[in-house]
């Protein structure tokens, strides 16, 4: 995370949703209209009444944009300044989002919204490519009024090292001075970890922490562990693990470590798990791992819908 806010780009959004009338607004901070209209039956993001929902949704949306502005006017990081009208919005979720798309959110909240305005507008209006450039601000903008939340704080790829929690990695685990409970991930992830961690000569540490935390958010999560070697790939993804791990700050801030920079170490770790469980890898380490998914006691374990869709992305 960049130190000194003033370092890099600015860009300054407010958002908005009425889910009376099943509507949504992202405009400039001053009000002009960027996107706007009702959300659509078929959007993964519709709010369907729920208020929260609707502020998340369209605060999402206004994140999308904002990334897709600073990726067009050539930036590696901009600062997003967003207002919004719930207090109560998911601001670690929303933090991790903007931090994969390059953006250091500083978020408001504020009843003097404009995008509310537009949210009682009649039709719809589509976001525009062209326009986007123009959303970018090398200026630091006036300090305004409202409640301001530095949402979450994630480090660079830089800082991984240091920034990563320690994955737990023992037989048997429990709660401080508690009964231990057996943690029936731990064969699994060792597995998998061994993959790319048995001959990794000059390996650094912050990527074999790095390799941890990805086999860690992979495994353990919520819906229980991967029935086989394609699930646990197709798991390496950000969205997906966003979706499955939302409410869990300590593993929503490692999925956005993981995702920030140039080159993030959860595309690293996509790329070498995928090779290293190719159906032709005749390693005994990659034959154990791919042997030992059939192992697994498995609990609850379905696809998870990817919480925000944005249309026209």
């Amino acid at each position: 995370m960049v130190d000194d806010i003033g370092l890099v780009p600015h860009i300054s959004l407010a958002a908005a949703a009425n889910c009376a009338n099943g509507t949504f607004a992202v405009c400039g901070e001053e009000g002009r209209a960027l996107w706007y209209g009702p959300f659509l039956d078929g959007d993964a993001d519709h709010p369907h009444g729920d208020r929260f929902a609707g502020a998340m949704a369209a605060a999402n949306r206004a994140v999308w944009l904002a990334g897709r502005a600073r990726a067009d006017a050539g930036h590696a990081e901009a600062t997003l300044h967003l207002t919004v009208t719930e207090p109560d919005i998911d601001t670690v979720t929303l933090a991790c989002t903007a931090s994969i798309s390059g953006l250091v959110l500083d978020l408001v909240w504020s009843e003097d919204n404009p995008a509310l305005d537009w949210c009682h507008v009649f039709g719809s209006l589509d976001w525009n490519p062209g326009a986007l450039v123009s959303l970018v601000d090398a200026e630091a903008p006036d300090p305004r009024s409202g409640r301001h939340l530095r949402a979450v704080d994630t480090p660079t790829n830089n800082d991984i090292e240091e920034g990563l929690p320690m994955i737990r990695n023992a037989g048997d685990i429990g709660p401080i001075g508690g009964k231990p409970t057996v943690d029936p991930g731990v064969e699994l992830r060792a597995a998998l970890e061994a993959l790319l961690l048995h001959d990794a000569v000059g390996l650094d540490a912050k990527m074999r922490h790095a390799i941890a935390a990805a086999v860690h958010l992979a495994v353990d999560t919520p819906h229980g562990p991967p029935e086989d070697a394609d699930e646990f790939l197709g798991r390496l993804d950000a969205a997906w693990l966003l979706a499955a791990w939302a409410g869990n700050d300590t593993e929503m801030s490692l999925i956005a470590t993981l995702a920030a920079g140039d080159v993030p170490a959860l595309s690293w770790c996509e790329l070498m798990f995928t090779t290293a469980l190719a159906p032709w890898s005749t390693s005994p380490v990659a034959v154990h791992a791919r042997r030992i998914f059939a192992a697994v006691q498995h609990g609850r374990i379905g696809a998870v819908r990817q919480q925000v869709r944005v249309s026209g992305a």
